[in-house]
């Protein structure tokens, strides 16, 4: 593609002949398209599927049921069921998940009607230990997790 500049004003005749190349910013532009839609796809499979309700949110069916609930601390998990604590403490010096998958299905049988979960910490737990704690959830069959800050809920 040319570009011819034809400067008459002045009397004299000056021709200014120039290329334009397009192809390096055609070849950028598909780079970025590719990037953009590669990276689409990843965002969505790191997804967690966690809900986070408010102080002032309250859900009906909640308030019919028993509610369960794992917190979260520096000294392991408490595993609440209605009015019932039963604390799931450190074991050699880390957080036992076998174990709280295995109370978690005990709960489970007594309850399999129950699908939802509320997990409850302080902002000091890391976020690998947390989701450590809903892949055991998950997997004893509580699908529909809550994340909720034990602060609030204590």
């Amino acid at each position: 593609m040319g570009i011819s500049v034809d400067d008459s004003g002045r009397g004299r005749r000056k021709n200014l002949n120039a290329e334009l190349l397009l192809v390096p910013y055609i070849d950028l532009l598909t780079c970025m398209v590719a990037f953009l839609l590669i990276t689409a796809v990843w965002t969505q499979l790191a997804r967690l599927e966690v809900q986070q309700r408010g102080q002032g949110e309250s859900g009906t069916a909640d308030d019919r049921t028993t509610k369960l609930a794992v917190l979260v601390h520096d000294d392991g998990f408490v595993l609440v069921a209605g009015q019932e604590q039963r604390p799931l403490p450190l074991a050699h010096g880390d957080y036992d998940y076998e174990a709280l998958a295995a109370e978690l299905k005990k709960l489970k049988a007594l309850q399999p009607d129950k699908l939802d979960l509320q997990i409850l910490s302080v902002d000091a737990i890391k976020f690998d230990i947390l989701v450590k704690t809903m892949d055991a959830a998950m997997s004893s069959g509580f699908p529909d997790l809550a994340l909720q800050d034990a602060a609030r809920e204590i």
